[in-house]
């Protein structure tokens, strides 16, 4: 009795594996917010959708802000403790999550990075997919520069302190200015928000009131930018504004007369493709040792002259 007793246990034992994975992988996704931020919204419901659509079980941590870096870490914390298979994570500190990392890779989680990478730390993930963000930001500082003729002074309105697409888009759009002289006169973060890019858009206005262009590091600050623009008497149309997302927001903004330019992104596409790329890694279809580093999913620029193209990818 003693011998059957042990044979179904170690039997039960042996079978666990196989029964998770009949029930399917859990996929966690850590993101900062999807609140007011039309390009979080899209890029969570195709990470979710896609999940879903395979059969596998989705779940989120969310931290309700686009600056609680430590709800983020505290919650991806929570993911680990609770056994996920996988992790999808968005950053909102390129460096605060490192530590976090560290323990899901103890875990045996596997790790993708979507819209926001972190500093070095390669073996910590298995591939960044996004935008690239210097590339497009580089372009809209190229496109800027060819609309003022080569001259004039300009701001930027950046993300938040810490996030690394911030900083890329800034960093771009510097290189793209480079030697054309265009002069950046100020640049601050707008932590993402339309209230804080109010605030530091007036700031830069009142230190440097002859402004010939704007680059704003996302859709989603642009009415507070406007706003400010307002208040110092400022009309919009008589300046080169270019943004970051391509947000139907951001197009309804061009189509009005108030804003250039916004560099498309596809969070759809992002998101599909970091489900695609993580479910062969947890069913052992894909070799995590084959695949590239960063994965972009592409970008454009929607002008005036191509809002009906972009329609098709409004978020």
């Amino acid at each position: 009795m003693k011998r059957i007793s042990l044979f179904l246990v170690v039997l039960a034992m042996l079978l666990v594996p196989f029964a998770a994975q009949a029930e399917g992988f859990t996929i966690g996704y850590s993101l900062k917010t999807i609140t007011n931020d039309a390009f979080q919204l899209a890029l969570y419901t195709g990470i979710k959708d896609a999940v879903e659509a395979s059969g596998n079980t989705f779940v989120d941590a969310i931290a309700e802000s686009q600056t609680a870096v430590a709800t983020q870490v505290n919650q991806i914390e929570d993911l680990i403790a609770q056994g996920v298979d996988a992790l999808i994570l968005n950053p909102m500190d390129a460096n605060a999550v490192i530590p976090v990392m560290e323990k899901a890779k103890a875990a045996n989680i596997p790790v993708i990075l979507v819209d926001q990478g972190v500093n070095a730390h390669e073996d910590l993930y298995v591939t960044f997919v996004s935008t690239d963000n210097f590339a497009a930001a580089k372009l809209a500082g190229q496109k800027m520069a060819e609309i003022l003729g080569g001259e004039g002074n300009v701001i930027i309105v950046r993300g938040a302190n810490g996030s690394s697409a911030g900083d890329q888009r800034a960093d771009g759009f510097k290189a793209g200015i480079e030697g054309t002289g265009l002069v950046l006169v100020n640049e601050q973060a707008g932590d993402w928000v339309v209230d804080k890019a109010m605030q530091v858009t007036e700031n830069m206005l009142q230190a440097n009131p002859e402004i010939d262009g704007i680059f704003c590091c996302s859709d989603n600050m642009v009415p507070g930018i406007l706003q400010a623009l307002k208040n110092n008497d400022i009309d919009p149309a008589g300046l080169c504004f270019i943004s970051f997302d391509g947000a139907k927001a951001g197009c309804d903004y061009i189509a009005a007369g108030e804003m250039t330019g916004t560099m498309a992104q596809f969070p759809a596409k992002i998101g599909a493709k970091a489900v695609e790329v993580m479910l062969g890694v947890l069913d052992g279809s894909v070799d995590p040792a084959t695949i590239e580093k960063f994965v972009d999913a592409g970008t454009d620029m929607y002008t005036k002259d191509n809002l009906d193209m972009a329609a098709q990818f409004w978020f």
